[in-house]
């Protein structure tokens, strides 16, 4: 398990920003980590093929992101998220926007598994957490 909380969007423009696209300046640190992950999760692979690993955190960065994209880059790592129908998911609401920042991404060797994110803070006045907690059920 490699548990992660990539660098924040602070300082980035908003959707209705008057630039369009808006300017995103932190997804360059978002991006070089993302490759440093997906070099490390390969060197375990090289060393155990079959190896179970995920990749699990607030990666900060939307599920069709470079983020993303470099996380997963070579097969890697497959994004959990894209088992759900379109319309659950997001892990994250803001300015009226539903969001995936928070991210499972699993091993090739992790295939057969569930997971949602369990809608209780995103959306509602009242919460824990602005994030909603992610759950990933596999047998290894």
């Amino acid at each position: 398990m490699i548990a992660n909380h990539f660098g924040s969007k602070g300082g980035d423009e908003g959707l209705p920003s008057h630039h369009q696209p808006p300017v995103r300046g932190s997804e360059v640190k978002r991006l070089e980590q993302a490759e440093a992950v997906n070099s490390f999760v390969k060197d375990i692979l090289k060393a155990q093929r079959n190896a179970d690993v995920l990749v699990l955190g607030d990666i900060n960065d939307f599920e069709f992101s470079a983020t993303t994209k470099a996380l997963t880059a070579d097969g890697a790592l497959f994004p959990a998220v894209k088992s759900l129908p379109r319309s659950e998911r997001y892990s994250y609401v803001f300015q009226g926007n539903s969001q995936v920042l928070d991210q499972i991404l699993t091993s090739p060797s992790i295939r057969n598994f569930t997971y949602d994110s369990v809608h209780i803070n995103a959306e509602f006045a009242e919460q824990n957490s602005d994030h909603d907690p992610q759950v990933l059920r596999f047998r290894p």
